[in-house]
């Protein structure tokens, strides 16, 4: 590359070319400079007319002092001869300046663009204008016109099978193209071993896209089609999804009546009333199933079948509607040991049909054993049994019936009868039964619809990636579908209100026969770091199924074990049956992982024992509809906070628990990294249930806060106040009275009546203003004027007057006015005026 001189391109700084052309023109100094060049054919003689701006000297009619430099690789062609051409016109008439023509050589010169320049030793040329663009092939017009353009491809034409398609046609017809392309004389032959090879890698390359479009299709919620999938999606943003709820019922358990003794029954937790008969011992999901839900064995006695209610010797008692207790008459034969009813005992209320009316009357009385034959009587169907839950019972006396043996009831307000319960035998002409009358019912249950399932053929291990059966003793087998629980055998598992099943025990057998139990879990998130770990993954269209491990998450038993599991199966509306389905109470006592046998339930001489729904199944509901969640998940978490993201989210979670009156949450540091305070207000100062709150606090906030945050709960310092009043009265004002409504406005007070300075009243750390407190006072109607005297904390000196008083973040004045709690506030109050 030369070394760059004056005449080196480009020139800077750059600028419109109007004064040097003109200058040019005029011929100032003698300075020339190229201005135009053009190529044209002569016979076979190659010219180039060169137009300078002026007329061209003699002095430049030197071929040495033109030069044409071509593109990279193109020929360079010489310059033979310069002749000076005098101004004329050409064959249009047009006038052709004074210019040179240059006579190149014979040689055929490129296609591209050459440069023409002009040696400017020893002349003086304008620096800007020794060179110009020219193109020597005049025949070729444009560029393009000398270019032989290639033939056109030919159309592309699509393969005769789909190129989107990965099922396993498509993968063998690609893979026999690709074959052809490599070794055209490839045998294709059935029994060549290259095509059977090449059939295999279609059959994998067909399952690892069928595993991946099922992965993709279940990894987004918009799109994901199993339960368990959705049920995930929606934890993330802690969208509760409900399982299948079972029905809840009341059972009454009836023991045989013996005449003259009262026997007794024992009811196990686990027993079952159903419709099933007596003499099944294997019962089917079919039947109406409700397990008892009792947590000790409880005894029952036959005076508990049908207990008459004390009509007060009149004849048209009734137990009104909005009632909260009632009296008993306890039956003749009723056992005395122990306590006959206690405390938390369920009772119902009932109307049945009278036969004989003095025999009614005499069993009301007690001089009569049962007030019919059939006993227990059935109850009307057009008087649903309501049964409430003894809140309290107390011995009863009546002096005008001094032989009864009376016990009043009371229970509560929640519970008050819907309907009116006649004690006395009602023969109103509106009945078209005749005469009936109520009666009360104990040995009362709460049920919930299930059936309790176990054995080996309730699990059958299943492998995750084909869902074909698996063979534990070989495998490590992680998922056991629960065949019991599902579409196929309808209804599924049994789950109480809050979504948890209501009984799942799960057992692992290791290979040396020690037996470890399962814990459930809602998410392998949660196993523990050591034993076995199980998560219910619910399904709509096959059963439910235990999983034991999640990728890395949890442990699946050894190759070798034995899992088994005992669950119960009865939920959605198939529990929503009639009251008085049930008959039958039963129960079985074979161990875990055996088949349950069901055997009646009998009483001390072997007599079984009945059991009847007195209310009908209610509350079973299905599965929250996946369509529901896809819809509603998303947006969920603005409507119902469900986690406390920001530190200012964290008051709403702890104003929740029960006791908390207001809260505040600051963030702060604790010498490694940030942490948030929330300061609360406890209930009334009692040690044992502040203890018990603040551990619930606590619990709620780890409960809500985010992953890598911590959050640590105070309580908030109470910073008592005093604050000095002088009020003036209007004449003929009660000091007495008024003092006593002033210091009611002003002191916390009741739920009913609260005071200015009642718990919970504005926010956490609030200052006091003492235009409240003015206001507050002013507001009475014997109150004239308010002057405030004195505003300030118990720590601050006397005298101090604050117009305001403020409170840190974690602090909250109370002004209770107690003198048991003098550090808790004082008000003092000057009368003037009035009486």
């Amino acid at each position: 590359m030369s070394s760059p001189d004056q005449y080196t391109l480009p020139a800077q700084p750059v600028a419109p070319p109007v004064e040097r052309p003109r200058a040019l023109f005029d011929g100032t100094g003698g300075v020339i400079g190229l201005r135009a060049a053009t190529t044209r054919l002569d016979g076979t003689s190659r010219l180039l007319d060169v137009w300078l701006y002026g007329d061209p000297p003699p002095s430049h009619a030197d071929p040495s002092r033109w030069m044409l430099r071509p593109a990279p690789g193109a020929p360079r062609p010489m310059i033979t001869a310069v002749t000076i051409v005098p101004a004329g016109t050409d064959a249009d008439g047009t006038p052709v300046p004074s210019h040179f023509t240059l006579t190149l050589d014979g040689a055929l010169p490129g296609r591209g663009v050459y440069q023409l320049r002009l040696d400017p030793a020893g002349l003086d040329v304008d620096p800007l204008r020794i060179h110009l663009p020219v193109r020597l092939r005049p025949e070729c017009g444009d560029i393009a016109d000398c270019v032989e353009a290639p033939p056109p491809r030919p159309a592309l034409t699509p393969p005769d099978y789909d190129t989107l398609a990965r099922d396993y046609p498509a993968l063998r017809d690609m893979l026999i193209e690709r074959l052809r392309f490599l070794d055209p004389a490839a045998d294709l032959s059935a029994p060549d071993l290259v095509l059977t090879t090449l059939e295999l890698f279609a059959h994998l390359g067909d399952l690892l896209h069928y595993r991946l479009d099922r992965v993709t299709t279940e990894g987004w919620l918009s799109t994901a089609r199993r339960r368990a999938s959705v049920l995930r999606h929606a934890r993330a943003v802690d969208y509760p999804v409900y399982p299948a709820i079972s029905a809840r019922t009341t059972v009454q358990v009836v023991v045989r009546r013996r005449p003259g003794g009262d026997p007794a029954a024992t009811v196990l937790p686990g027993d079952l009333a159903t419709d099933a008969p007596s003499s099944a011992t294997q019962i089917s999901s079919a039947a109406t199933c409700f397990t008892l839900d009792s947590a000790a064995p409880v005894t029952v006695l036959s005076s508990y079948a049908e207990v008459a209610l004390y009509d007060w010797t009149e004849h048209d008692a009734t137990l009104t509607v909005g009632a909260t207790s009632a009296v008993l008459v306890r039956p003749p034969t009723a056992s005395t040991a122990g306590d006959w009813l206690v405390p938390g005992a369920l009772l119902a209320f009932e109307v049945v049909a009278v036969d004989d009316t003095t025999r009614q009357r005499d069993w009301a009385t007690g001089t009569q054993e049962t007030a019919a034959d059939d006993w227990p009587r059935q109850p009307l169907a057009s008087q649903p049994a309501q049964v409430v839950s003894v809140t309290a019972v107390t011995p009863f006396t009546d002096p005008l019936s001094p032989g009864l043996n009376l016990i009043r009831v009371f229970w509560g307000r929640h519970e008050a009868l819907t309907m009116p319960v006649p004690c006395s035998i009602d023969t109103g002409a509106d009945h078209q039964a005749g005469a009936r009358v109520g009666v009360a019912r104990l040995g009362l249950f709460p049920a919930h619809h299930g059936l309790v399932v176990d054995g080996p053929a309730t699990l059958v291990p299943v492998d995750r990636l084909t869902g074909l059966p698996a063979d534990p003793a070989v495998d490590e087998v992680a998922d056991y579908m629960m065949v019991a629980a599902g579409p196929e055998a309808a209804p599924g598992l049994a789950h109480t209100p809050g979504g948890r099943p209501w009984q799942l025990d799960v057992t692992v057998t290791l290979p040396n026969g020690t037996r470890v139990h399962a814990e459930r879990v809602t998410s392998m998130l949660r196993a523990a770091p050591a034993g076995f770990s199980v998560v219910v993954d619910p399904d709509d269209e096959l059963p439910a199924t235990l999983r034991f491990r999640t990728g890395a998450l949890g442990l699946a038993p050894p190759a070798g074990s034995v899992v088994s599991a005992r669950y119960q199966i009865g939920a959605g509306p198939a529990g929503n049956v009639a009251a008085n389905v049930t008959h039958r109470l039963a129960r079985s006592t074979t161990a875990a992982g055996v088949p349950c046998d069901w055997l009646d339930v009998c009483d001390a001489d072997g007599v079984a024992v009945t059991a009847r729904n007195l209310t009908p199944g209610s509350g079973g509901a299905h599965a929250t509809p996946l369509d529901d969640v896809r819809r509603d998940a998303p947006q969920a978490y603005s409507a119902v906070p469900r986690r406390a993201v920001l530190t200012g989210d964290l008051p709403g979670f702890a104003v929740q628990v029960p006791g908390v009156r207001r809260a505040s949450a600051r963030r702060s540091w604790c010498g490694s990294w940030p942490v948030a305070v929330v300061a609360y207000e406890p209930p009334a100062p009692d040690p044992a249930e502040s203890a018990r709150v603040a551990t619930q606090v606590q619990s709620a906030l780890d409960a809500v806060r985010m992953a890598g945050t911590e959050v640590v709960s105070l309580v908030a310092t109470p910073v008592g106040i005093l604050i000095a009043l002088t009020v003036c009265l209007y004449p003929g004002s009660d000091p007495g009275a008024s003092r006593a409504a002033i210091l009611a406005a002003l002191r916390p007070g009741t739920a009913q009546a609260p005071g200015l300075f009642a718990p919970g009243t504005g926010r956490m750390g609030a200052d006091v203003y003492l235009s409240a407190v003015v206001a507050a006072v002013a507001a009475l109607p014997q109150v004239d004027a308010v002057a405030v005297t004195e505003a300030r904390r118990l720590t601050d000196p006397a005298g101090t007057l604050q117009s305001v008083l403020p409170m840190g973040p974690t602090e909250v004045a109370v002004c209770d006015d107690n003198p048991d709690a003098p550090d808790r506030g004082r008000i003092l109050l000057t009368l003037e005026g009035g009486r």
